[in-house]
């Protein structure tokens, strides 16, 4: 009888490889160096005990809230699932049937044929040996394959491409007629110098997946969540079965984030101790570059590992073994196992991001916008009264960072007599007209940008691109401008940031989304964000309190710097380039 589908007679579960169970150290798993600090287990055991064994979990929602918010995402723009692998199961029943080509990577993760297999399609395997060149992956997207899945660090090579070396792909695939499907699963993610997380802003059709099995020392607890258009995730959603996570695992989620400050310093430490260990190992193998938590070496050094105690994962017809870096003690007993010395821990430096307002900061604006307000208003509501300090006292307040809903605020706040409340710094009563305000602002919008492209003129940059040449800093932007007239800035700059604009309720401040989203996707330690607004402070304020493993730090640019307050205070951002080089 054929009761089950037929091509599932060649799949084989998954089993352990040989020697893997022994009792010696593991070092071919790539799990965390240390398990969870005695202070996080010990908050864990107290929700244990008091949790409620027999009733359904109830808090799958309120988790992916408080991960949506610390990673700045749009609403349903997350799913939480029981594992990475298991995300991924979803995307392989979702978008693939019987037949469907899916690009992988050769060598790749052992799970890849597993969940083709399951649901009938054929893995189309994309040779990247212990490199990730990119264009056999150019190659497979022309060939019509209908997804791409990219580990990225790949396991098990630990090799990883540049956010920027990678968009041209990413930029192809979106602009095929049928675009495909591309996963970028970055299970070792924050082990690299810096993630993919701005691709699902970018690209629709991009799906990026991650797990809390490494950075939080969670393989137990089988977490994972992946990020994407709310669109695309609403639908995989619909495909996720009920109470697919257990209260116990959400437990541990909410501590674990917690405690995200000692598992943050555990994971730097696995960085300066891979590149150590990396260093001493080239004198006697063939060691590939890794931005993940482990080494692959060859020739195959397994059997000198064991005999030593320590198992390492072999990488079957390559001659080669993966090694996960483990502790301290750990890695000197590989190197010593394979007859080297592993050189002393060296500070490590910290990931240092400047984030940039525009307006009042990188471009003198002194001008431009006041006028466009000041002449679209005059031409909406001739003979409303308005001054520059009006227009400043509404920066000051806050929320109207954006220049198309202060002008709609000050239409409202003058037809209801709240303008001079706003000039005292008083903005109670504006909350309750937030309706009227998002109505006008669209008609707004049209009419100072039309102004706009007379005073625009009168900009002009504060600092070049070689001002912004700081050692050991990365430089990107997060504006209260739309994306258009970001575009307009640049050719006032005449050079190019990365950039995150006012495009969408998630990315607008006093929200801190683009701080969010910069910090995962520079991997920053230390995020120094200029602005000269209450919504810059405000935002700046918010990411702290999501992220607070994170040193971040506001500073004030301009004349309202003494009252904004920040960790900086100047009066220009070429004065602020200047303290930071002493850091």
């Amino acid at each position: 009888m054929n009761l089950l589908r037929p091509d599932l007679a060649t799949l084989k579960p998954y089993t352990r490889p040989a020697g893997e169970g022994s009792p010696a150290v593991r070092l071919h798993m790539n799990e965390c160096a240390r398990d969870w600090p005695p202070e996080a287990r010990r908050a864990l055991l107290a929700r244990l005990e008091n949790l409620a064994f027999r009733t359904y979990p109830e808090r799958q929602a309120e988790l992916t809230e408080r991960l949506r918010l610390r990673l700045g995402a749009p609403e349903g723009g997350v799913l939480l699932g029981p594992s990475s692998g298991a995300l991924l199961d979803l995307v392989a029943l979702a978008g693939l049937r019987p037949g469907d080509a899916v690009a992988v990577p050769d060598p790749g993760f052992s799970l890849y044929p597993l969940l083709l297999g399951r649901v009938g399609a054929r893995m189309r395997p994309v040779r990247v040996g212990t490199g990730f060149p990119l264009e056999p992956w150019r190659e497979a997207l022309a060939e019509g394959v209908r997804q791409l899945w990219l580990t990225l660090p790949n396991n098990p090579t630990g090799a990883w491409v540049a956010p920027e070396d990678l968009e041209p792909l990413l930029e192809e695939a979106a602009a095929r007629p049928d675009p495909p499907l591309v996963v970028l699963d970055e299970a070792y993610a924050e082990f690299a110098p810096r993630t993919y997380r701005r691709a699902v802003e970018r690209f629709p059709n991009v799906l990026v997946l991650r797990t809390f099995s490494k950075a939080l020392a969670s393989a137990g607890w089988r977490l994972g969540y992946l990020l994407g258009d709310p669109a695309l995730v609403g639908r995989l959603a619909a495909l996720q079965l009920p109470y697919s996570l257990s209260a116990s695992s959400l437990e541990a989620l909410d501590v674990a984030l917690d405690f995200a400050t000692a598992f943050q310093s555990e994971v730097r430490a696995i960085v300066e101790r891979r590149d150590r260990l990396a260093r001493a190992l080239e004198a006697v193998a063939a060691v590939a570059p890794s931005a993940a938590n482990f080494l692959r070496v060859s020739p195959d050094p397994a059997d000198r590992l064991a005999e030593a105690g320590l198992t390492a994962r072999r990488l079957p017809g390559l001659d080669a073994a993966r090694i996960t870096v483990g502790t301290e003690a750990e890695a000197r007993a590989v190197a010593g196992a394979l007859g080297v010395a592993l050189p002393e821990p060296s500070p490590l430096p910290k990931r240092r991001l400047l984030v940039l307002d525009v307006d009042g900061v990188l471009l003198e604006v002194g001008r431009s916008f006041m006028e466009a307000v000041a002449r679209a208003l005059a031409e909406l509501r001739p003979g409303i009264a308005w001054s520059d300090g009006d227009f400043q006292a509404f920066k000051r307040l806050g929320g109207f960072n954006n220049d198309f809903r202060l002008t709609a605020g000050a239409l409202v706040a003058s037809d209801v007599g709240l303008m001079e409340a706003v000039r005292a710094g008083d903005g109670r009563g504006l909350a309750a007209l937030e309706a009227r305000m998002a109505e006008l602002e669209p008609s707004c919008k049209a009419v100072v940008q039309r102004h706009y492209e007379a005073t625009r003129f009168q900009e002009k940059p504060t600092v070049n691109r070689e001002d912004l040449a700081l050692p050991g800093w990365s430089v990107a932007v997060y504006t209260g401008r739309p994306p258009e007239e970001w575009d307009l800035a640049r050719e006032v700059l005449g050079f190019d940031l990365p950039a995150i604009a006012d495009g969408a309720p998630h990315l607008r401040k006093p929200q801190p989304g683009g701080l969010l989203q910069w910090a995962d996707a520079f991997q920053a330690d230390l995020i120094v964000f200029a602005g000269d607004t209450g919504d810059d402070a405000r935002a700046l304020a918010e990411a702290k309190i999501l992220r607070p493993e994170l040193d971040w730090r506001f500073a004030a640019i301009g004349p309202d710097r003494a009252r904004l307050g920040g960790a900086f205070a100047e009066p220009t951002l070429r004065d602020l380039i200047s303290l930071l080089k002493e850091l």
